[in-house]
């Protein structure tokens, strides 16, 4: 692998990408039960607002799942499990076996889990529990998605606020407002703004026209985001799938991985349409990421490998994982799309992890923009919600 570098992607257990079942409970006045579902929790300290690095899903739950659908030749999976709890790993459809082998930590951020040797290219991982003694637990941090070894690699960073390379809409109607980014949020070189987009409103949307080989789509997760979609290159027979950016916290996580797709020619154009699926529900816009890279033939026949490692330094054999998993959506977007020509700016790959709660956009500060007289309707809306919640 000389000359060569490896490409990965860190898929935080707050991600929308991630499918859990049973899902967890959107409910910030109940106290999830983790031997019933799948519990998130925030560890957030000092009365931050963002949650960031400090998010788990729980679960002692049997035969609870978590599911990752990605594009590589790999998938790791973190966290921690207690009193004898075991997972199964099933990969494409074909069950691996459990990591009888699986080790506790100290740390919730041990390598329990890896799935290595498949072919590059679409797979689905799945990771079941087995539970085991009275009140085993399972701690979820985060995946890791190997995405694979580069000959070449570049990188393109957006920021949402750049109006010049992506375009919202619909046009003339002004769903969209401005707010500051919440207290201590790290953000990509290439986002100069420290401000993210947001709307309320069903049908807003945002558009990108790129070239490149895989995407990645970085907006605010709390518990008033909501359902939306993400179509690339949508024609009028596919079929749209969705996503849901809501999680049941007090905190918020600003740099939310909402969206991700992988394998994508470099040899045209492509085309990304995200839209809001709900009123009253926030659809978010932080910055993109556009990679050209080239990839080597690594990896095995498709099957992978699998076996248990419990170490924090990840030495070891390993397992696999289920995660949510990576959707696309595909659907013809409206004509006027077609008449925005849009370029991409060249930014730094970036991966970071969250977990988010009830927070919307009221608690991060507005600011104004060429959207005034709704902005501050929304703003002084939402400013006489948050104070109805308070009191």
């Amino acid at each position: 692998m000389s000359g060569s570098q490896l490409i990965t992607i860190t898929v935080d257990d707050s991600s929308p990408l991630l499918r859990y079942t049973p899902q967890p409970v959107f409910n910030t006045n109940v106290s999830p039960d983790a031997y019933a579902a799948w519990s998130p929790v925030c560890n957030a300290q000092g009365g931050t607002s963002r949650c960031d690095d400090h998010s788990a899903h729980l679960t002692g739950l049997d035969g609870a799942k978590v599911a990752l659908s990605f594009y590589g030749i790999g998938l790791e999976f973190y966290g921690n499990v207690t009193l004898g709890l075991k997972v199964q790993v099933t990969v494409d459809g074909n069950l691996l076996g459990d990591n009888s082998g699986l080790g506790n930590g100290d740390s919730n951020q041990n390598l329990l889990t890896k799935v290595d040797g498949l072919s590059l290219g679409q797979h689905t991982v799945v990771f079941t529990v087995q539970a085991g003694a009275d009140r085993s637990l399972l701690t979820f941090d985060y995946a890791k998605v190997i995405v694979g070894h580069a000959k070449s690699f570049n990188w393109t960073v957006i920021d949402g606020n750049d109006e010049q390379s992506l375009t919202y809409g619909p046009p003339e109607q002004h769903l969209w407002s401005t707010w500051n980014n919440y207290d201590g949020a790290v953000v990509p070189d290439g986002v100069t703004n420290k401000t993210f987009r947001g709307s309320d409103k069903k049908g807003a949307t945002i558009y990108k026209k790129f070239s490149g080989s895989t995407f990645l789509y970085y907006g605010p997760c709390y518990t008033d985001t909501g359902s939306y979609t993400i179509i690339i290159d949508g024609t009028a027979n596919s079929q749209p799938l969705e996503y849901n950016a809501s999680v049941p916290y007090q905190q918020v996580v600003q740099g939310c991985l909402r969206g991700y797709a992988g394998g994508l020619s470099t040899q045209t154009q492509h085309e990304i349409l995200i839209s809001n699926n709900q009123d009253q529900k926030w659809l978010t816009m932080n910055w993109l990421e556009i990679w050209n890279h080239e990839l080597e033939e690594s990896g095995g026949s498709g099957g992978g490998s699998g076996s248990t490692a419990g170490s924090s330094n990840g030495s070891g054999p390993s397992n696999g994982i289920l995660s949510r998993a990576p959707h696309l959506f595909f659907v013809s977007p409206p004509s006027y799309l077609y008449q925005v020509a849009t370029k991409a700016s060249e930014i730094i790959p970036w991966t970071t992890k969250h977990p988010a709660s009830s927070i919307s956009p009221a608690s991060a500060s507005p600011i104004a923009d060429s959207m005034t007289a709704f902005a501050s309707l929304a703003f002084y809306t939402l400013i006489f919600r948050q104070f109805l919640s308070v009191v």
